[in-house]
């Protein structure tokens, strides 16, 4: 285990992360392949997570 604390960035990408692998709607359907999948809670927290990143890359 490590004793290493996380950024607001990296939580926010680790909470993006774990919410699409478990998503039903996040994951691609092979079926469909052109088909983007859409889910609002992902683009919610990819949202946050890109504003953060680019306060953090813009210091």
């Amino acid at each position: 285990m490590s004793t290493e604390t996380l950024t607001p960035v990296q939580e926010a990408f680790i909470a993006l992360v774990d919410h699409c692998t478990g998503c039903p709607d996040c994951k691609a359907t092979p079926a469909l392949p052109d088909k983007t999948p859409e889910c609002p809670k992902a683009e919610s927290l990819y949202r946050a997570w890109f504003i953060l990143w680019r306060k953090e890359t813009r210091r």
